[in-house]
C-alpha cells in the first residue's frame, strides 16, 4: 500500500486533482459500485497530508478503512500483490468520480451493425468505440490512466476479419526470458511479446463468421489510443504447469523518451492529420519494486520528485534520495510512465 500511494503521490496532475479539492464536483453519489465519495474523500485527506511535510511518517488508518469497505480482500495483515491493489485503488475511485449518474443501455447487435463496424477506417472504428465507453465511463481516471488497444481476429482461408476495441487501465507485459535465461531484456522486447501475433488453431480454431466453420485464424494486439499517465506491469510471476516462480531478469527501459510509436500503427490517425512525434514518448517518474520470493516480499517504492529533481526512495517508514542509477533494478515490477508533454 505504502509503494503504490508514493507512486501515485508523485503523478502530480492525479495528485492536484485531490489536494485542490476539485474532486468534490465530481463526486457520485448515486453510483453503486462505488462509496458514495468515501473512499476518494480519504485518499485526498491522505495526499494532503502527505504534500503538507508536517510529519515523518503518517499512518493511513481512515484510509485503510474505506478501501476495506470497497475492496474487503485486503482486510487482513498479509501481504497482497501491489498491481491488484492499484488496480482496485483507482477503480474504486474511478467510480467515486464518475461523471456518468445514468449509464445507457448497450447499443443492440447484430451481424448486420457487426460486419459495417468491421469495414470502417481504423481511427473512426477506435474513434467510435471509445465515445461508447466513454458514455458509461467519464472520470479523471480515465482522462489520465485509461488507453484502448485493439484485438483482431483474422480467418487464414477467406482473410474475414473481426475487430473489437477494449480500454486499459494497465499494461500487463509479459517477461520473454525463463528462469535460466538471459539476464536482461528491454522493454521494447517485452512490448513486441505483448503484441506478437497469435495463430489458434485445433481445439482453439475460431469460428469463422464467413466461412460458417471452425477455421485456422490469427490473432494480433495493436495499441489504438495512449493514455497521458501509462502503468506498466511487469508479469514477474510464472506459472509453468504446477511450478511457480519469480523472474528476476532485469528490464532495461528508458528513463526519459521510451517511444512507444511503433505500437500504433499509422491507421489509427485520421489521413492527413499525424499525430506529433512527442505524443509517443514517455518518462519515467516512478518505479514500485518487489524484493522476494512468490510467496513472501517486501515492497518499496522510488518516486521522482519534479520539483527538486531528484528521485526519493521509499521503503516503509524510511525515506532516502535515490541515485538515478539505482532506480530500475531486477526488482522493478510496476513502472509509472507520464507522456513527455504532459507537465
Amino acid at each position: 500500500m505504502n509503494s503504490i500511494i508514493q507512486c501515485l503521490s508523485g503523478t502530480i496532475p492525479f495528485a492536484r486533482y485531490f489536494i485542490s479539492g476539485v474532486f468534490r464536483q465530481h463526486i457520485n453519489k448515486d453510483n453503486f459500485l462505488g462509496t458514495g465519495g468515501v473512499l476518494a474523500e480519504n485518499f485526498a485527506s491522505l495526499l494532503r497530508t502527505m504534500w503538507s511535510e508536517n510529519y515523518n511518517f503518517i499512518s493511513p488508518v481512515l484510509f485503510r478503512e474505506a478501501l476495506i469497505k470497497f475492496a474487503p480482500q485486503f482486510r487482513g495483515s498479509e501481504q497482497h500483490d501491489s498491481q491488484e491493489f492499484l488496480n482496485f485503488l483507482l477503480d474504486g475511485i474511478h467510480e467515486d468520480c464518475n461523471l456518468v449518474k445514468k449509464r445507457p443501455s448497450p447499443p443492440p447487435e447484430s451481424a448486420e451493425e457487426e460486419a459495417r463496424f468491421e469495414q470502417l477506417p481504423d481511427w473512426q472504428a477506435s474513434g467510435i468505440a471509445w465515445e461508447r465507453y466513454l458514455e458509461r465511463n467519464s472520470s479523471v481516471i480515465v482522462s489520465l490512466f485509461q488507453g484502448q488497444y485493439r484485438s483482431r481476429l483474422t480467418c487464414l482461408t477467406c482473410q474475414a476479419t473481426s475487430t473489437t476495441y477494449n480500454s486499459f487501465m494497465s499494461l500487463s507485459l509479459p517477461i520473454p526470458a525463463k528462469r535460466s535465461g538471459p539476464a536482461s531484456v528491454s522493454i521494447y522486447q517485452c512490448l513486441d511479446y505483448f503484441v506478437k501475433e497469435e495463430i489458434l488453431d485445433h481445439d482453439d480454431a475460431w469460428q469463422c463468421p464467413k466461412c460458417k466453420t471452425l477455421r485456422r485464424a490469427s490473432k494480433s494486439l495493436t495499441l489504438s489510443k495512449l493514455p497521458d499517465v501509462l502503468l506498466i506491469h511487469l508479469k514477474r510471476f510464472s506459472f509453468d504447469g504446477p511450478f511457480k516462480d519469480k523472474l528476476e531478469t532485469i528490464v532495461e527501459s528508458p528513463m526519459s523518451g521510451l517511444d512507444l510509436s511503433r505500437y500504433v500503427p499509422s491507421t489509427m490517425f485520421p489521413p492527413n492529420q499525424p499525430p506529433e512525434k512527442s505524443a509517443f514518448n514517455y518518462d519515467l517518474y516512478a518505479v514500485s519494486n518487489h524484493f522476494g520470493s512468490l510467496t513472501g516480499g517486501h515492497y518499496t517504492a522510488c518516486v521522482r520528485n519534479g520539483y527538486k529533481n531528484e528521485w526519493h526512495n521509499f521503503d516503509d517508514s524510511r525515506f532516502s534520495v535515490c541515485d538515478e542509477s539505482k532506480v530500475l533494478s531486477r526488482a522493478a515490477y510496476n513502472l509509472f510512465y507520464v507522456r513527455s508533454t504532459v507537465k
